[in-house]
């Protein structure tokens, strides 16, 4: 056998091998980088510095080619300095997905985040910016980085039973504690109840106002099958199923207050999770805008009205805020949750095909894409667009840093760029980027 043909054999049937593995940087999506005779090893559940056994998790029918592997640490043989008691234990070895850096001390999770970010910025080529500035702050009155999560999605197998997916696997495994989720989450005794047949997942909710709200969510779940448990007390139930969204309990949606206003979102839809991530983040954006006076503004990707209210009080009442949010039902409810405010419109669009229809310009944009990011092609509608300043909400540096490259080589320089661990104990961050024109 050649030596070609032997390794092939040995990738082959790499999966499911141990490897002892010495843990090195981080990489993007919340593994370490680590080395096996020259290969690259992604590993999850390690830290940097530490020497670990891992299993690796390859296909074997596609080990041979790949560029790379992933492995999962099931041993620690030397502790590195950041590792801690994990914080939830069902997130471990083989455990549910959703809480990778559980064993790792939370300043050394801010410090690991702020090293991918820069990182990132580095390779994209973004140059307006001093990057050993970026540095991911804790949420105010953060101190463990527990019990922030008030949306959560629960998985249910075909027996009923509710609990999370793994980790890069469909099985379904207990959350115990669930020690991330909000109280009134963690007190929903979900795990105790057999989900009636065609439930797929159940979304829950704890608003910062008002009960608990449950989803059971199955394209063809018979709402008629839903005995709604009287341990849930009081909280509202829906079922979401492939003709749309059936109220059983209360009206399919829940209350959200920022400072003094409240927002109407639905029960699905889309509100930060983190239960300080709306106020910090309007707080933030609504700082950001002020330095540019703006008497124009538009709102892209909206959701249901949180930065179109900042910047409706920005622009006073002769001013004018146009959002834009390609969901029709956000769009609708970000109607009434600023029908008070007459200087702001709303529209029902695809982000791109609305900008690229404007005439003329704006003062400031405020947007806040989902995680694939604005794009090139927008950043550059944007960048002739727009006379004074763009504050730009992230979810996902990696698209972040590809745009910001984009809107540098429009002409444009990076002011300020905060980043804010609003997904602790996860490699996940959240951020806020200024962008305005370079001098010439």
């Amino acid at each position: 056998m050649s030596p070609e043909t032997d390794r092939t054999a040995g990738d082959a049937a790499a999966q499911g091998r141990l490897l002892t593995l010495t843990a090195g940087n981080p990489a993007a999506g919340g593994t370490f980088v680590a080395r096996h005779e020259g290969r690259v090893v992604f590993v999850r559940g390690t830290t940097p510095g530490e020497t670990v056994t891992a299993r690796l998790l390859e296909d074997p029918k596609e080990a041979a080619d790949a560029r790379f592997w992933r492995a999962e640490t099931i041993d620690v043989l030397e502790a590195g300095v950041d590792r801690v008691p994990s914080v939830w234990d069902e997130a471990g070895i083989d455990g549910v997905g959703g809480a990778e850096w559980a064993h790792i001390a939370l300043p050394a999770q801010r410090r690991i985040a702020s090293e991918v970010m820069q990182e990132l910025l580095q390779r994209a080529g973004v140059r307006s910016y001093p990057l050993e500035e970026v540095q991911v702050e804790p949420a105010p009155h953060d101190l463990d980085g527990l019990g922030w999560r008030t949306r959560v999605r629960f998985a249910v197998d075909e027996d009923g039973r509710v609990g999370m997916r793994g980790w890069r696997s469909h099985d379904v495994r207990g959350v115990g504690e669930n020690p991330l989720a909000a109280r009134a989450i963690r007190e929903l005794p979900l795990e105790d109840w057999t989900a009636p047949a065609g439930t797929e997942a159940i979304d829950v909710v704890a608003p910062s106002t008002g009960p608990v709200s449950v989803v059971l969510i199955g394209r063809e779940l018979d709402p008629a099958s839903v005995e709604v448990p009287a341990a849930w007390g009081e909280a509202d139930v829906a079922v979401r199923t492939a003709r749309g969204l059936q109220p059983l309990r209360g009206d399919g949606s829940v209350r959200e207050r920022v400072g003094e206003r409240l927002f109407t979102v639905g029960a699905t839809g889309f509100w930060q999770v983190h239960r300080r991530a709306a106020e910090l983040l309007s707080e933030v954006v609504t700082a950001e805008l002020r330095p540019a006076e703006p008497r124009s503004v538009w709102d892209l990707y909206g959701g249901v009205g949180l930065f179109a209210a900042a910047a409706a009080e920005l622009v006073g009442p002769e001013g004018s805020v146009q959002s834009v949010e390609g969901n029709r039902r956000a769009s609708q409810q970000a109607a009434e949750n600023l029908a008070d405010l007459p200087q702001v419109s709303t529209a029902t669009a695809d982000v791109i095909d609305w900008v690229r229809a404007r005439r003329g310009g704006v003062d400031a944009v405020v947007l806040d894409p989902p995680r694939a990011g604005a794009g090139a092609e927008l950043m550059g509608l944007l960048a002739a667009a727009v006379r004074r300043r763009i504050v730009y909400v992230s979810c996902e540096p990696s698209t972040l840093a590809r745009d910001l490259a984009v809107a540098e080589k429009a002409g444009w320089r990076i002011t300020d760029l905060r980043a804010f661990d609003l997904f602790p104990h996860t490699h996940h961050m959240e951020s806020v980027t200024v962008l305005e024109r370079a001098e010439a």
